[in-house]
């Protein structure tokens, strides 16, 4: 009968342990490499392909090599993964490949690293265009809420608070002095918990600070649907694939937020980012 019994129990020991098994996430904040952005904040000094910076980049791919991901999300869209896909084979098999993207010499190269079968997966998102019947009547409002400020000529530039331009600026100055610090340094700033914050504020919440035109609820929830989307790609791939750990690597004012979706998910385990970058 104790046989018995102890077999049971270790049979539900097993099953609840697997149903218990969670994905370890690493969110990775990072600056676009070579000013290669639309953001209007960007660093376009940072001499990537040198030497200099070669080996600052290998130092980076050393410290998060040790996290072992399984897969590697990055920050462009799925209908350009047959592009970096490409990209991946061509570099595995030796090809130089000259590409300023952090996507290529962050997540690319620690790929190939890591022996990975696979490259970067593709999880950003973009309203336009529009493919689902949610994202048409979304641009319907948001096409919308333009022609409103067009047609009540309402100023693009709306007030800011003391808090917002303090807060912009210490970004502005952060991001002028990046190409001149070690890059390491600049991922440990990047991926500080009070960094993060000021981000998340920047580009979601200081809009509502000062709202004279009843209008920056609109834009504080238009910057964040983006967030939403990428969080949904995210979750729905690795409740698919059901990888072991993964990084993601985002620009920096994506983090805060994916960080919140997926802390909460019972199948997700956030690890501490900075642990990997000692």
């Amino acid at each position: 009968m104790n046989k018995i019994l102890l077999t049971i129990f270790l049979l539900t020991s097993c099953f609840y342990g697997q149903a218990q098994e969670k994905t370890e996430v690493l969110l990775l904040g990072t600056y676009h490499f070579g000013g290669n952005t639309t953001d209007s904040v960007k660093v376009t000094n940072d001499s990537i392909l040198g030497k200099r910076k070669q080996k600052e980049i290998d130092i980076v791919l050393n410290k998060l090599e040790k996290f072992k991901p399984d897969k590697i999300y990055i920050e462009n869209e799925p209908n350009q993964q047959a592009i970096w896909d490409s990209i991946f084979n061509e570099y595995k098999n030796g090809t130089d490949i000259k590409i300023k993207s952090e996507l290529f010499q962050i997540a690319t190269k620690l790929a190939v690293r890591l022996n990975l079968n696979h490259g970067a997966t593709c999880v950003d998102w973009h309203i336009k265009p529009e493919k689902t019947f949610a994202e048409k009547e979304y641009i319907k409002l948001f096409d919308n809420m333009n022609n409103y400020y067009s047609q009540n000529d309402i100023p693009n530039e709306e007030p800011q608070s003391k808090y917002e331009k303090e807060i912009i600026q210490k970004v502005k100055d952060f991001t002028k002095s990046m190409a001149d610090l070690e890059l390491i340094d600049v991922y440990r700033k990047l991926n500080s918990e009070s960094y993060l914050n000021e981000m998340f504020y920047v580009n979601i919440t200081s809009f509502l600070d000062i709202d004279k035109d009843k209008m920056n609820v609109f834009w504080s929830q238009n910057n964040m649907i983006r967030n939403v989307n990428i969080y949904q790609n995210i979750i729905q791939d690795i409740l698919k694939t059901k990888p072991k750990r993964v990084l993601v690597l985002m620009g920096v004012g994506h983090i805060k937020a994916l960080k919140n979706y997926l802390e909460v998910h019972p199948r997700i385990k956030i690890v501490d980012t900075e642990k990997y970058l000692k």
